[in-house]
């Protein structure tokens, strides 16, 4: 008796049947738990090409291939007939796209034949038989959907298992809200990513960059920030994603590598934020930097918005490092970290945000987190420059608006539009700004007094410091967040 005779010594076989081109397939119906439409779908760097990304279907992070890539067929564009069959992998679930269901039918084993040598389009290895109906007129290929979406394992499409056996596609189980992860987020493309905010050392404009010969592709060059060169990787390059155009909202996020630092272009930055740490879920296998420098993602909004998670430190080693231009740190010596300590204490750490013509800066130990402008509650008879409150998960945050504070004229939000969390002595409040810039550190020394009177009317009690940069062209205004707030006036 032959393999195909053991396999199909049944009476009847239940096959779920669709079209991939003119061809039509068909799964035993034990591997497919359901059929939905096509979702919104992330992509992953650096995956495999048959690989569209991953969804959200349901709390789990569903990894999703393209049928037609898959069995090297030529792409097209997805239309409304297109489906996706979740398939049961051995207990994981992953995703095919195709590009329309037929019918589920029962077929018997005469009408399955062994395979030819050399099919048309699609690898024998992948067929268990083919389907012979109609009297020859219908001929259905019947697929191993195991081995089509497990046959490249050096690819690690499917999700690595735990030490427990388990499947690492899973809801985590709920944490305390002491186990919070504060994450910068950020654009590439369409795709948007997050980086603890620990790792962050600053946000800043792109600055002029000085190229090194001789250096991976993905290194734009390095910069002088305060006498240090700074290495800056270009995160579209080494994602192998296009080349895009530096634009105004272009930012470089100066991150803690381990060691040393470095600076990584990105498209936009978004906003601060805070997720439970039981929204996280690991990411599939299938990239080459899932596990490494990609290392989980967080659904939010019920799973309609999906950022995936990016750790800088593996990007480059010390020995890159060095070659590029900068300096190996092999651990500070006590001088130099007294040094170190000292040169904290004569620098100021601020958020910058702009207001109308003007930008200011709040100090950011003060700064707790920047989101999106969401719907805020009116409160009847509370101070004019007081929006209303909005919750903030589960907690009721007053709303102050800076422009109505300082009696400017009122405008409408636009996508810009933030909301800054900050914490005066134990009080969170949130600061409704027309558009946040960066994270930035200057020497204390580029700091003066404010004048009397400030050039824009603003009340020059709200300002406790000039900071002047760039020879003075550039000027904040840095709050005294304590007048601005002025919580004796919010609970009078």
């Amino acid at each position: 008796m032959t393999a195909i005779d053991q396999q199909m010594n049944h009476a009847e076989r239940q096959l779920v049947t669709f079209h991939l081109e003119e061809d039509e397939f068909g799964v035993d119906i034990r591997n497919v738990r359901e059929i939905v439409r096509v979702p919104d779908i992330k992509r992953v760097p650096n995956a495999p090409d048959y690989i569209e990304g991953v969804c959200n279907l349901r709390g789990q992070v569903l990894p999703i291939i393209d049928g037609r890539a898959r069995l090297n067929l030529a792409r097209k564009e997805q239309d409304v007939n297109n489906r996706v069959l979740v398939i049961d992998a051995d207990g994981t679930a992953i995703g095919v796209i195709v590009d329309r269901v037929s019918e589920v039918l029962s077929v018997g084993a005469p009408d399955i034949e062994e395979p030819p040598q050399i099919v048309r389009n699609v690898s024998a290895d992948y067929l268990q038989g083919v389907v012979k109906l109609e009297g020859g007129a219908r001929l259905i290929m019947l697929l191993d959907i195991l081995k089509v979406v497990d046959a490249d394992r050096s690819a690690q499409l499917l999700y690595e298992q735990e030490s427990s056996g388990s499947a690492a596609v899973r809801t985590t189980e709920p944490t305390d809200a002491g186990d919070d992860d504060q994450l910068v987020s950020f654009l590439l493309g369409h795709e948007e990513y997050a980086i603890g905010i620990g790792r962050v050392k600053e946000i800043i404009r792109v600055p002029e960059i000085m190229k090194v010969p001789n250096c991976e592709a993905y290194v734009e060059g390095v910069v002088s920030i305060r006498n240090d060169l700074l290495p800056i990787i270009n995160l579209r390059a080494y994602f192998g994603m296009a080349y895009q155009e530096i634009t105004d909202q272009t930012r470089i996020v100066v991150v803690d590598m381990g060691g040393f630092s470095a600076g990584i272009m990105v498209d936009k930055v978004l906003e601060v934020l805070r997720i439970r740490a039981d929204v996280i879920q690991p990411l599939p296998k299938f990239s080459l930097q899932a596990g490494e420098q990609l290392t989980g993602v967080a659904r939010l909004n019920g799973g309609k918005r999906l950022i995936i998670l990016f750790e800088p430190a593996n990007m480059l080693s010390a020995d890159q490092y060095e070659a590029i231009g900068g300096a190996r740190d092999d651990g500070p010596r006590p001088e130099e970290a007294r040094s170190a300590g000292k040169q904290a204490l004569d620098e100021e750490h601020l958020v910058t945000f702009r207001i109308d013509a003007e930008e200011f800066g709040i100090k950011i130990r003060d700064v707790q987190e920047i989101n999106r402008l969401t719907e805020v509650t009116k409160i009847p008879r509370a101070p004019h420059y007081i929006n209303g409150i909005v919750n903030l998960r589960g907690n009721v945050i007053p709303v102050l608006d800076l422009r109505k504070l300082f009696n400017l004229a009122e405008i409408e939000a636009t996508d810009a539009t933030r909301i800054i969390i900050v914490d005066c002595g134990g009080t969170k409040t949130g600061v409704v700004v027309d558009s946040v810039s960066e994270v930035l550190r200057f020497e204390r020394s580029l700091i003066e007094p404010p004048p009397e009177l400030l050039t824009s009317g603003i009340d020059s009690d709200y300002v406790e410091g000039v900071g002047k940069l760039n020879e003075g062209k550039r000027m904040i205004l840095i709050l005294n967040l304590e007048k601005v707030i002025g919580f004796q006036q919010l609970t009078a």
